[in-house]
């Protein structure tokens, strides 16, 4: 857990502290010892930090070099692009609704835009509503958040902190390929 606030830290915008508000809110669960329910296996690969394979990771965002610290439901990889170096963050929660993470981005002074999420999976095509987070300080920031039997988040941050590679083109294109994937 330490690991990902350091992550965390080094991504530096609110997006950020909206996944570890994620991350803290799936810690804090009310069972007391007594009354928490026998572990079950984690089946879901967007809990276990397996939302996509670390191939099509790298080909979304043009990585020539991909490394990962994953620890659900969080989870980080570091991309080494032409351009320079990306921190890509995955978080996912089944308690979160889409509407909570959307007025915490607009409390945190983010600029949210709607999308909606389209991918084309088994002859169907599947759709998620969803929206991207900007931070107007930092054009080399942006997250997509979607609905997903809870909510998924890609955030995309360049370390330069410039607007390219479009960091909200690659967390949209994260989003959409996870999609397909919810429970």
């Amino acid at each position: 857990m330490e690991q990902s606030v350091t992550a965390f830290s080094a991504c530096g915008t609110g997006v950020s502290v909206v996944a570890a508000v994620v991350l803290l809110a799936g810690c804090s669960a009310d069972p007391t010892p007594d009354e928490a329910p026998a572990a079950a296996a984690v089946t879901s690969p967007l809990a276990r930090c397996e939302p996509l394979t670390d191939e099509q990771i790298a080909q979304a965002v043009g990585a020539e070099e991909l490394t990962s610290q994953l620890t659900p439901p969080t989870c980080v990889w570091n991309a080494k692009t032409a351009d320079g170096e990306t921190d890509l963050t995955f978080a996912f929660s089944e308690q979160d609704s889409l509407l909570q993470l959307w007025h915490r981005a607009l409390q945190d002074g983010f600029e949210t835009e709607h999308v909606v999420l389209s991918r084309e999976a088994l002859g169907t095509t599947i759709t998620a509503n969803g929206f991207s987070t900007r931070d107007p300080r930092d054009p080399g920031s942006c997250a997509v958040s979607a609905a997903a039997n809870g909510t998924l988040t890609w955030h995309v941050q360049n370390r330069s902190h410039a607007p390219r590679p479009d960091p909200c083109a690659a967390a949209l294109e994260l989003a959409s390929l996870t999609i397909d994937l919810a429970p």
